[in-house]
């Protein structure tokens, strides 16, 4: 099988499931369907930057989507993807804001990342043997409102616990941190530097999606 270097067939009118999995060798393979900066940076929020050249992992990778049924092979040797593979792939390689949430408990942390493009809104959640589960926004939503959507939901099953979001593509790294207080929203502002984090509190659901649209940067 040659090297794919092009996507064939846009995302169809199929709908898209509950959630996909993929190995981080099948998103290596994807992401080499559609090189440019938007992929290089869903790698790297992917975590699977340093594999985009290795062929050995691009190859495995190929060969995985074709024995799962989520690629085909074209006569020329190209990769071909259609439906929900398609969609993740065009989200990945066109994306213009990638967020990532983190989940805290007292004994864990997990990271989901959203991903913003010009067609779709999808989420990534990690799971184990560096396998990533990719599902479409809730629908009905705005992208602030689905990032606070998964946040609030992680926090009144653990109440105690805390979340904090971030946009990987700002260098200042600023991450806003939240919890539930009650039956209000407490949220604060992390940097790089180190510092006391001053507390915003008794916050409502619309105050606390307004400042996770700042976060986001929805008015640039």
């Amino acid at each position: 099988m040659t090297q794919a270097t092009t996507a064939e067939h846009a995302a169809s009118e199929q709908g898209f499931p509950d959630a996909i999995g993929f190995g981080f060798a099948e998103l290596v393979a994807l992401l080499n369907l559609v090189r440019g900066e938007a992929s290089t940076a869903s790698a790297a929020a992917l975590r699977i930057e340093a594999e985009l050249n290795d062929d050995k992992v691009l190859f495995a990778g190929a060969s995985s989507l074709v024995a799962r049924g989520f690629a085909t092979v074209e006569a020329g040797g190209e990769l071909s993807i259609s439906g929900p593979v398609a969609a993740v792939t065009h989200a990945l390689s066109t994306a213009t804001r990638r967020m990532q949430i983190d989940l805290l408990t007292a004994d864990s942390v997990d990271n989901v990342i959203t991903v913003d493009a010009p067609e779709y809104q999808i989420i990534l959640q990690p799971r184990a043997y560096l396998t990533w589960f990719a599902m479409a926004q809730k629908p009905g939503l705005t992208s602030a409102e689905a990032d606070f959507w998964i946040m609030r939901k992680h926090l009144q099953e653990n109440p105690a616990g805390g979340a904090g979001i971030r946009r990987l593509e700002d260098p200042s790294a600023a991450q806003l941190l939240l919890k539930l207080v009650g039956d209000s929203w407490t949220v604060g502002y992390n940097t790089t530097e180190p510092q006391d984090i001053a507390e915003i509190v008794g916050l409502s659901d619309a105050d606390v999606i307004e400042k996770i649209r700042q976060i986001r940067q929805d008015q640039l």
